[in-house]
């Protein structure tokens, strides 16, 4: 009996112990899958999780009701929600189909008073969540990323530019904003001395006053880093260049061919991201002083030829991460395997032009020439076993694959594909995300048995071709996700709720 209590009181101990010390451990956990996997252990580890954890990403915003999420992690202090799956960006879903910040916004306000960081993705956002937002929470904001969403106008961004004092962040790429005037820009100028990073890139904002872009340069000279604008002439960034000293990313603005216009143009001296907007080789030169520097470039919107690119990259040995179209070519490909051997990530779109597509020997190419890479976008016009086996034989630290293939050839050259995927799978050992796709058939989706296909938590949803009037009649999308939150109300004509039925509420 006395040894029992013995053994008892030596547990009773230990357990505490080790609570206590995962109570002072947890904390500095910060990998999201080392978090989820702590949390599975037992209750007690779960809660701890809960209170502790700083960050959170929603991939589907209708995964969870945003109440569950905010009693789950009540001190979060960055909160990243998306709304539209990728397929958006490819035109395979509406813009109607949902994915709206109110919810959102309206539990953030009331519960998160820790938050100090937003991101929405691909979500549809109003003036007045954003007013709501600001008024409520303005002050304490560090960052606010509106990306890629839709819904709001420069209304909503003059709040921010009045009572977003503290940001450091704004992030707008790629939004679909209604301009009424630039008065945000000016607004934001008044009231903001700590920008480190302003962002209204590949956007319809043109009316804003470069005087005001100037003013944020100069008041915030020690903090801004990074700064990616609309469509307007380089040459007339003089000034603003004067007062960036510790630019480091520029993007945006747009250069003409005329070289001599940029003989007395000075870029920010630690300058080493840029986007090359409607460059051509022409003005090459104008980067050429500081190549050696660049370690990521956009040349999506350049206008070189495969040789420019080439030419381009025989003088950037620290390049690390590049974003093109497949106007670069299997030629462009062999260069950067030559020259570039610090890439890590690479996305090769596809463009207009029809000079110099990308095929197998280019992949091939470009996986023994950089060790390095972590991420491979690519459009191909053709794939075999041997290129496949060629990026799982030298890419050890590839993380993220995606293979799109075009519909340029009458056939694939090698089939099946069994030989090179395995060989992929297995040298690749860190992959997380893998996709290969055929485009000829990648825009809608067959639909079999739905029920067939029905999983507890899993929500299924039927888009409609019908908005699709310049194709030929086409099958209907299907559109899976896991949700928390039951069947959503908020669906469109366009999308029709296949499962479950009838809606859950687990909430």
């Amino acid at each position: 009996m006395q040894e029992d209590l013995k053994v008892c009181r030596f547990e009773t101990e230990l357990s505490d112990l080790t609570d206590t010390v995962f109570n002072c451990v947890v904390p500095y956990i910060h990998d999201c899958h080392d978090r989820s996997s702590v949390s599975l252990v037992c209750r007690k580890w779960c809660e701890l999780d809960g209170v502790t954890r700083k960050h959170v990403t929603v991939a589907v915003c209708y995964s969870t009701k945003p109440v569950r999420l905010c009693e789950r992690f009540p001190l979060l202090e960055s909160l990243t929600v998306k709304g539209k799956p990728r397929a958006a960006m490819f035109d395979l879903i509406p813009e109607d189909w949902g994915g709206y910040v109110t919810p959102w916004v309206r539990e953030i306000v009331s519960s998160l008073k820790c938050l100090k960081a937003i991101h929405f993705r691909r979500m549809i956002v109003r003036d007045s969540d954003i007013d709501l937002l600001t008024r409520t929470r303005g002050q304490e904001l560090r960052v606010l990323k509106l990306d890629l969403c839709s819904g709001f106008s420069t209304d909503g961004l003059l709040q921010i530019g009045k009572l977003c004092n503290n940001l450091k962040t704004l992030y707008l790429q790629e939004s679909l904003i209604v301009e009424k005037d630039g008065e945000w820009l000016h607004e934001l100028a008044l009231h903001n001395k700590a920008m480190e990073s302003l962002n209204f890139y590949m956007t319809d904002l043109v009316k804003f006053d470069l005087k005001d872009l100037e003013l944020i340069a100069k008041n915030c000279s020690g903090s801004l880093v990074s700064v990616k604008i609309s469509e307007c002439d380089v040459t007339d960034l003089v000034d603003f260049f004067r007062y960036a000293v510790k630019l480091e990313e520029f993007g945006g603005g747009a250069f003409s061919d005329h070289l001599e216009k940029y003989a007395g143009l000075k870029f920010p001296p630690i300058l080493r991201s840029m986007a090359l907007n409607y460059m051509s080789e022409l003005e090459l030169p104008v980067v050429l002083p500081f190549a050696s520097q660049i370690t990521k470039l956009d040349l999506l919107y350049a206008l070189f030829d495969t040789d420019a690119h080439c030419f381009l990259f025989q003088r950037c040995p620290n390049l690390e991460v590049l974003d093109a179209r497949d106007v670069i070519g299997d030629r462009g490909l062999q260069v950067l395997g030559q020259f570039c051997k610090k890439l890590c990530r690479i996305k090769i779109e596809r463009g207009d032009d029809e000079e110099g597509l990308v095929s197998q020997r280019g992949l091939i190419d470009l996986a023994q020439g950089c060790l390095e890479l972590e991420c491979l976008h690519v459009n191909l016009t053709d794939i075999t076993n041997e290129a496949l086996e060629c990026v799982g034989t030298h890419l050890k630290k590839l993380y993220d694959f995606r293979m799109i293939l075009l519909d340029k050839e009458e056939r694939i050259t090698e089939l099946p594909l069994d030989n090179g995927v395995q060989a992929l799978l297995c040298g690749c050992s860190r992959l997380e995300r893998t996709c290969g796709v055929i485009k000829r058939v990648s825009k809608f989706a067959e639909v079999g048995n739905e029920r067939g296909m029905a999983r507890p938590f899993w929500n299924m949803e039927l888009i409609s071709s019908d908005r699709y009037v310049d194709v030929q009649q086409q099958p209907p999308s299907l559109l899976a996700y896991y949700s928390l939150a039951g069947q959503r109300t908020d669906f469109p004509e366009s999308v029709l709720p296949l499962h479950p039925h009838p809606p859950l509420d687990l909430h």
